[in-house]
């Protein structure tokens, strides 16, 4: 029994909330104790601090059947394995290996598909592949049906074919270009959202609408109206419609930034801890995220366990984006652990043996960790060294006028010249106060400069609190 309920606990770890939500809108279970442990999973899915022990005393049947009625229904909506099946065909039409038992299936699968369904667009490919495989083969029965699903699917097939030609097009303005004008943040919101409550439309193009949306309000930083946009994407997952568990961490590492932003830290750490309760190639983009929710929450010890814990991840990565935001937030959880020593030399550790990539991908969340831990160290002519070696400040000035703009380097750049004598007091706090009136009225911004100054104050306190009451700065930015 033992070993039974340590397969079915092990199975009940690794569930999401929403899965449950799913599974028991649909259960019609007539023994009650397959209702109370199917209640019990969720109940520990959603407190995952603090869960209730399984009944060894039921009959270790019970734990078996729920096992399998749980794998064997997520199956069934999963729209990863059945783009795993749709491909897998593709496959064996192409290169003329397809058997009868294949063919019985795709025909039965014309039957019940329908133009909402998620990969409603790759199953229509792999069907008319299918046609050109029946033509030359001349066989007419088989040809007339599918003939008869293309024709009838055709103008759904165009429509979100169009759709995602529109969204390629945009979504390229928006992720690269700096500067917009309202007029264009206005068209992209509107075509996305279309997109995306549009429910006659396949989901995967819908889903790509919504990511693109988070894109463009997270690059105009637009929480608030995210936010709108997730209260009713969580109801969409507790149904069929977007449903596989790669989709569902990818929803909860979202969500999590999205309450990060807005500072609401208790539903940033249970949708980030979510995020990452199943490992997938983004495992390390997640994970970063929920540490810094973590060091946000004051839970530094928690965020340094789960990214040590990581490191096997972090060395079998080839993403450099990945590995420089890890890389980032381990020296920000060093010197939260009063280890910042470790962090210094990490931090030297890691320019010295990626300088090319940082710049080309994270220069300005790199050294603004790499230097906030210099500044800690009190290494301030290594911090006026760095800055002028790589033009740092010049860089980060080229950002001003655009939503990524953040004077965190110039801040400590600052700093570093009044510690080491090169500039006065009352230029220092001219300089800083310029820098907080530049970075405008958003909360992420000055919550970012907040947590600069808070930094600054250790050495230079006198300058730092006068400034703060000056400009109104306080926690609750």
């Amino acid at each position: 029994m033992k070993d039974k309920l340590a397969t079915f606990q092990s199975l009940c770890d690794e569930l999401y909330p929403h899965e449950l939500d799913y599974l028991l809108s649909i259960n019609q279970f007539q023994k009650g104790e397959n209702v109370q442990v199917l209640q019990l999973v969720y109940y520990n899915a959603t407190n995952p601090d603090n869960p209730i022990p399984f009944d060894k005393s039921l009959d270790k049947r019970t734990y078996s059947y729920i096992k399998s009625w749980i794998l064997d229904n997520l199956q069934k909506i999963d729209v990863d394995v059945f783009y795993d099946w749709v491909s897998g065909v593709e496959r064996i039409i192409l290169n003329d290996s397809i058997q009868s038992a294949d063919e019985k299936q795709l025909l039965k699968m014309m039957e019940v598909i329908k133009p909402t369904d998620y990969y409603f667009m790759k199953f229509f490919r792999v069907i008319q592949h299918y046609r050109d495989y029946l033509l030359v083969r001349n066989r007419p029965r088989n040809y007339e049906l599918v003939t008869d699903f293309l024709a009838r699917s055709k103008s759904s097939y165009l429509y979100s074919q169009s759709l995602n030609n529109k969204m390629n097009e945009a979504a390229e303005k928006v992720i690269y270009r700096k500067i917009w004008v309202p007029e264009e943040f206005n068209v992209w919101e509107k075509l996305f959202s279309d997109i995306y409550y549009n429910e006659t439309i396949d989901g995967y193009t819908r889903y790509r609408a919504v990511v693109r949306l988070t894109i463009l309000y997270y690059t105009q930083r637009e929480f608030d109206k995210l936010k709108l946009v997730y209260q009713h994407l969580d109801q969409q997952f507790k149904t069929p419609v977007f449903y596989s568990k790669r989709i569902l961490a990818n929803y909860y590492a979202n969500r999590a930034m999205m309450h990060s932003k807005l500072n609401e830290l208790e539903e940033a750490e249970k949708f980030g801890m979510l995020s990452i309760r199943h490992r997938n190639s983004d495992y390390l983009f997640y994970l970063v995220n929920v540490c810094d929710v973590l060091l946000r929450a004051n839970k530094a010890p928690k965020a340094l366990k789960l990214l040590v814990n990581s490191f096997p991840d972090l060395k079998t990565s080839g993403n450099f984006y990945y590995k420089i935001g890890f890389a980032s937030l381990y020296i920000k959880t060093l010197v939260a652990n009063n280890m910042t020593k470790n962090a210094v030399d990490y931090g030297e550790i890691f320019l010295n043996g990626y300088k090319d990539e940082i710049f080309e991908y994270r220069w300005h969340l790199f050294f603004s960790s790499y230097i906030g831990a210099l500044f800690r160290f009190e290494k301030y002519s290594k911090i006026l060294a760095l800055g002028k070696r790589y033009k740092l400040c010049a860089q980060e000035r080229q950002l001003l006028g655009t939503a990524q703009y953040l004077p965190l380097i110039q801040l400590y750049m600052l700093a570093s010249e009044y510690m080491e004598g090169v500039t006065t007091k009352d230029k220092l706090r001219q300089a800083i106060m310029q820098h907080i009136q530049e970075v405008g009225q958003n909360r992420f911004r000055h919550r970012k400069v907040l947590d600069t100054l808070k930094t600054l104050s250790l050495c230079i306190p006198d300058v730092i609190s006068g400034i703060m009451v000056t400009n109104q700065i306080h926690e609750e930015i």
